[in-house]
């Protein structure tokens, strides 16, 4: 059995009118796509010029190296801390056995 939508109005069963859909104004929405599409374009035209000036600048080129080197630091000192800490366990396995 379906239910119908509907209410009581001076004892008569009365339908409810389903909501009216807002209307969408198409060039609002053009609008918000068109700037949309702007704004990327801009990001990646910015992207492009960094990318640019990395390689072709000496300011980026420095920029590049300093990164490699903080880097190969970071990574130097992650592996040093999990040997260490491999060898500590090792350590406390051995403790352990005798």
């Amino acid at each position: 059995m379906t239910e119908i939508k509907g209410h009581f109005e001076k004892g008569y069963w009365v339908l409810d009118k389903a909501p009216a859909t807002p209307k969408i104004d198409e060039n609002v929405i053009d609008k918000r796509f068109s700037d949309a599409t702007k704004s990327v374009i801009t990001s990646i035209d910015d992207v492009m010029k960094v990318t640019r000036d990395l390689v072709t600048t000496e300011e980026g080129k420095q920029y590049i190296e300093k990164t490699i080197r903080e880097t190969q630091t970071q990574m130097q000192k992650s592996f040093d801390d999990m040997i260490n800490h491999v060898k500590s366990e090792v350590d406390k396995q051995v403790k352990n056995l005798k």
